[in-house]
């Protein structure tokens, strides 16, 4: 159960990261996401690319291995193709100064680090 629960928060806060650019651009990951899912429905090469398809599979993982039928092994791959988006996204964050980049990419930090420590615990 707890596994299923920690998949669960580590899926939510995969979707919550802030992206700020330019002087007035801006948007969740959520937001983008649903973007990419709907360009991917009219012109699937405009997407294909490392960053988008990696994170999209990744979620897929932590959410068949995470949540309907838990496998540890399948998601910590999912953890680690999330955390190459979020990662990047922090230090994006911390580079420029966004402290509200920063905020928005540390629930899916602490929630993957409280998973492998639990699920290592096992």
């Amino acid at each position: 159960m707890q596994t299923r629960f920690l998949s669960l928060l580590i899926l939510v806060s995969s979707l919550c990261p802030y992206l700020s650019w330019g002087t007035s651009n801006h948007t969740f990951v959520f937001q983008a996401e649903w973007l990419v899912l709907n360009q991917f429905l009219s012109a699937p090469s405009a997407v294909m690319h490392p960053l988008i398809i990696v994170p999209l599979l990744s979620q897929l993982l932590i959410f068949v291995f995470g949540i309907i039928s838990p496998k540890i092994t399948l998601v910590y791959l999912g953890i680690l193709g999330l955390y190459l988006l979020i990662a990047f996204i922090f230090f994006a964050g911390f580079l420029s100064g966004n402290i509200w980049i920063v905020l928005s990419c540390t629930p899916f930090i602490i929630c993957s680090t409280l998973f492998i420590l639990l699920a290592k615990k096992k």
